[in-house]
């Protein structure tokens, strides 16, 4: 049996998306005998499953509250009911004190990577946390090459062989309808043209890059830059940028989104850019190729690996060339939207389910 613990749906972005997108195929996959752990806010959601093959879990409020419960009281409860499953977190810190087999999926070592953007509770709890989870680990997931090599880099050549490398998929918004009741009056008006990021506002994103770019550009005469996505940590820092620079009626934050908003961002946008210092994966370039979108996306970690030859990369550190490269994608007078596009085909999560089943049964 597979125990998929689903619980960061509707808590966190990336996560989240991927533990249901994910949890939804696999168990699709009759060949499975696969239970979901699920939150009780989030029941909804999981109505393609049957109320016998959920595990709900009440009073799971916030991140911490989730924690908590995943550390001390799930892997009790899974342990007594079904002792010889294995189970899937979908995260790389997995309860320290679980007595089952563990899967976890790996996103990125960004808290390594780039330690100085992560407070010291944050690095000391996930660098203790981690580094436990991955040796105790039955199979860990790498959701891309680079982030397998940040694994071996950081713990060592024995976790190799034990790590299986899956991408993603990616929701391929272009292909649904907008329902345009649940677009915001303030998205809704934005006639003008522009050039859309999609993160949370956090300093590895790389948004103060993008602004300055976009700052020392002409474009800035003819197109808005519209930053997508919720206010992380240090997102004052971007605002007062966008203050000291005279840019406030140039540059829109549109806080948190939902779906249809960010399908109509796609849409409407001139050039996608996305510039992020480092990634794990990077989803938002191929939902902005999808609808046959120019990407500037930076040059570093894991996005060469998934954009492939599909988009301009660049240097996220330099400037001018990102200044460029903006430019030159907004002048493009021939767009090779086939190539754009056939580049997303590579990932879906069909494909990602079925690889992840076929790591459940390794024995």
């Amino acid at each position: 049996m597979i125990i998929f613990n689903a619980l960061q749906t509707g808590l966190n972005g990336g996560i989240g998306r991927y533990s249901y997108e994910l949890s939804k195929q696999l168990y699709s996959d009759s060949s499975l005998d696969i239970k979901l752990v699920v939150r009780e806010q989030e029941l909804e959601k999981f109505n393609f499953a049957k109320k016998e093959d959920l595990i709900i879990v009440k009073n799971i409020n916030n991140s911490r509250d989730r924690n908590i419960y995943e550390q001390f009281k799930l892997p009790k409860l899974i342990y007594k009911k079904y002792p010889d499953a294995i189970v899937h977190y979908p995260d790389s810190m997995a309860p320290l004190l679980s007595k089952n087999k563990v899967i976890i999926t790996v996103h990125d070592l960004a808290f390594k990577a780039m330690n100085n953007i992560f407070t010291w509770k944050s690095k000391l709890w996930k660098n203790f946390v981690t580094a436990i989870s991955i040796r105790k680990a039955y199979k860990i997931i790498a959701i891309s090459d680079y982030t397998k090599k940040e694994i071996v880099r950081y713990f060592g050549n024995e976790y190799e062989r034990k790590t299986e490398v899956i991408y993603n998929g990616f929701n391929d918004f272009s292909k649904e309808e907008i329902n345009l009741g649940n677009v915001r009056k303030d998205l809704l008006d934005l006639k003008d043209k522009y050039i859309l990021t999609v993160s949370t506002i956090s300093p590895r994103k790389n948004i103060d890059g993008l602004i300055r770019a976009y700052n020392s550009s002409d474009c800035k005469n003819d197109y808005k830059l519209v930053i997508a996505g919720a206010y992380g940590w240090l997102y004052e820092d971007i605002i007062k940028l966008v203050d000291e620079l005279g840019l406030k009626n140039n540059v829109i934050f549109t806080g948190k989104i939902n779906d249809d908003e960010l399908k109509y961002l796609y849409k409407q946008c001139s050039l996608f850019a996305y510039l992020s210092f480092y990634e794990g994966f990077g989803l938002p370039p191929l939902e902005a190729m999808s609808y046959g979108k120019i990407c500037v996306v930076s040059n570093a970690s894991s996005l060469p690996e998934v954009v492939g030859d599909a988009a301009i990369k660049v240097d996220p550190y330099n400037i001018n060339e990102i200044r460029l490269s903006i430019e030159n994608g907004l002048k493009a007078s021939i767009i090779d939207t086939e190539k754009i596009i056939a580049n997303t085909k590579r990932f879906s999560w069909e494909k990602c389910a079925e690889k992840t089943g076929c790591v459940y049964k390794i024995r």
